[in-house]
């Protein structure tokens, strides 16, 4: 082809017909230029493709990362909602010991559990991978990124403020040692730390004066009856924590299925 073209350059030069010559070369100077504006286009078309195949992988990733949020933030929210029972029973037992023989185990329960946390950390495995990586413009949706900047800032915020648990660890020194080692690791290994359900009997036998002992006993501690109405605020605010970013992770899911249907 190369052959084809330069004999007919040399036959118009031979022919002197330069004017020709200028015209055909221009054309060929035009097709050259369109052969690599098409080539361009291609490797573009490839580049954007590969991209945007890297964004669907990001999106799915991203959109598995919410759904565990959303289940963490669900766990968290029926945590939440137990300490606050949990802060509810005691106070009520502390004013009227006589009502402490309603449900013994709860209440040995909210002696420990209240100061628990109900604030979960939530994952950020993709959304560091694309901060570390330098790939968040990855993601085409600057709306998108907002969104998921927003929802993560907040959830590192909250955690970090719901970590000072000045209220908990006062009520929990003021305490020590009004419930044996037995009735703590009973506590512990229950299965209500696992489904978040305080009702379940726990693995002990405790003498009923025992347990009246303990109920009168924390009845007498002021100082860790005051930190009380903290640790109620805490859980409350926990809990409209969690609420706010169920609803914002609910949003970023509708709209991370909406990119990934395009």
């Amino acid at each position: 082809m190369l052959k084809f073209y330069r004999r007919i350059r040399q036959r118009l030069l031979t022919e002197n017909k330069f004017s020709k010559y200028l015209l055909y070369a221009l054309g060929e100077i035009i097709l050259v230029v369109i052969g690599i504006l098409i080539a361009l286009s291609i490797n573009n078309w490839n580049e954007e493709r590969k991209e945007s195949l890297i964004e669907k992988n990001y999106l799915r990733r991203l959109l598995a990362d919410l759904e565990n949020d959303y289940k963490t933030l669900s766990f968290s929210k029926a945590l939440s909602n137990e300490r606050i029972n949990q802060v509810n029973i005691l106070s009520n037992v502390i004013k009227n010991q006589l009502r402490s023989n309603e449900n013994p185990t709860l209440i040995i329960e909210s002696i420990e559990k209240v100061t628990w946390r109900s604030y979960l950390p939530l994952s950020k495995i993709v959304y560091n991978e694309l901060l570390n990586s330098g790939n968040m413009s990855l993601i085409r949706s600057e709306y998108l990124r907002n969104l998921l900047s927003n929802y993560y800032e907040d959830a590192d915020h909250w955690e970090m403020i719901l970590n000072l648990e000045d209220a908990q660890k006062m009520f929990s020194h003021e305490t020590a040692g009004l419930l044996s080692i037995e009735i703590l690791t009973a506590i512990e290994n229950s299965s209500s730390l696992r489904n978040s359900n305080p009702t379940n009997e726990l693995d002990i036998h405790l003498e009923e004066l025992e347990f009246h002992r303990i109920v009168k006993e924390l009845s007498t501690k002021k100082e860790a009856i005051k930190w009380l109405p903290n640790i109620y605020h805490y859980h409350l605010l926990a809990d409209k924590v969690i609420t706010n970013l169920s609803a914002n992770n609910e949003t970023i899911k509708k709209i991370v299925q909406a990119e990934l249907n395009k």
